[in-house]
């Protein structure tokens, strides 16, 4: 695993198995959000789309999604109730019966179209709640029914950032010895590059180092923000063409018009490798005139459109994650990216001179290289 497609209700599923026949993605995670129970216009059921999936040698997930249902504003339920997910009301975790029936429908639903377990969870924001409990709970639960399962841990940027409580929290679930984990961060908005905290990215650097010594780690809808969590073990990031595929949001699941479109724009704007990070088309394209040889070696430049940008970013955020887990122990995987962002941060203020980009190092890399050291500075580096 290295890249994994988060799955989209655009026209767009073409655009997943191209990357995934070229190398780049490893496979699709289908949700009950985006992918519907039975396909219809240009859009793929969730039974034609795990066989595509197979049929290019591609993994198959289906992620519940349950942790969305305590987002404020949710109400996009186009395709979930189409799952069938729940006996009763949706969301309904309260007693040990709910949660067992839940966890069962996932499960049966998962087999049903050939994906690989991954129980539900709930959205935290701190580690030592209510809800916390009930996490746990879950993740007992999908364990008792499958102990090969993976299990998600999901929490908000105050969640990854509690400390002490947090390990501890992290420390009770390892306990479990679950096949796998998904990690996602959950935002308020879906916006790129995203505005992330420090002690947030350590925290979570911190939790993908203590897990990914038994069992591997995929950060969900991580993107660019999930490389220290590569650097500090984890093995894969979810992606897509998207801002909602990159950014786990609240604003993703909010109630949308039944008679309009997928929702959300375009994010065309390239990305460019050594800067980890990616610029506006015209942007790129002032680079490109001023300073072609500079716009190579950052790049280069994928030709312009929505398709060609998603493919481009994908090959670049692979071969990133590629070379960082590539690396022989932990204390290179860190170097390696702390010699990543030192290069980008360089570039960063000549890119912005040629192009008034309004975006540079303080956004796309100042957070992120932060966190990641204040996690190294904890191992000792």
């Amino acid at each position: 695993m290295t890249v994994l497609i988060e799955d989209s209700p655009r026209n767009t599923f073409n655009w997943m198995i191209e990357a995934i026949q070229n190398g780049w993605a490893q496979g699709g995670v289908m949700t009950p959000f985006t992918t519907p129970a039975e396909g219809g216009g240009y859009l793929k059921g969730i039974h034609e789309a795990s066989d595509r999936l197979r049929a290019v040698g591609g993994e198959v997930w289906f992620d519940p999604m349950t942790h969305a249902l305590q987002m404020s504003g949710v109400g996009d339920f186009r395709y979930y109730d189409g799952h069938r997910l729940w006996r009763g009301e949706r969301g309904e975790l309260s007693t040990r019966p709910d949660r067992v029936d839940h966890v069962s429908r996932v499960f049966a639903l998962q087999a049903e179209v050939g994906a690989n377990r991954l129980g539900p969870t709930v959205l935290l924001h701190h580690a030592e709640t209510n809800n916390s409990q009930l996490a746990l709970d879950l993740a007992r639960e999908a364990i008792a029914q499958d102990p090969s399962c993976w299990l998600p841990i999901v929490g908000s940027a105050s969640f990854w950032s509690s400390g002490q409580a947090l390990d501890a929290h992290i420390g009770a679930l390892a306990q479990l010895e679950p096949a796998g984990w998904f990690l996602t961060v959950a935002r308020p908005l879906a916006a790129i590059p995203v505005a992330a905290d420090p002690e947030e990215i350590a925290g979570l650097c911190r939790t993908s180092r203590a897990l990914s010594e038994y069992a591997p780690v995929q950060i969900s809808h991580g993107d660019l923000a999930a490389l220290p969590a590569i650097a500090a073990g984890a093995v894969g990031v979810g992606t897509g063409w998207d801002v909602r595929q990159r950014v786990c949001a609240y604003s993703n699941f909010t109630e949308r018009d039944p008679n309009g479109g997928p929702g959300g724009g375009w994010y065309k704007r390239p990305t460019l490798r050594g800067l980890v990070g990616s610029l506006t088309e015209n942007e790129a394209a002032v680079l490109q005139s001023r300073n072609p040889n500079r716009a190579r070696r950052l790049g280069p430049l994928p030709p312009p459109g929505p398709k060609e940008a998603f493919l481009n970013h994908v090959q670049v955020l692979s071969s990133i994650v590629d070379l960082l887990v590539g690396e022989s122990d932990y204390e290179r995987r860190y170097t390696r990216l702390v010699d990543i962002y030192d290069a980008a941060t360089a570039d960063w203020p000549t890119v912005q001179n040629l192009t008034r980009s309004s975006l540079g190092a303080k956004n796309w890399i100042e957070p992120f290289a932060e966190g990641l050291a204040r996690y190294g500075r904890s191992e000792g580096w």
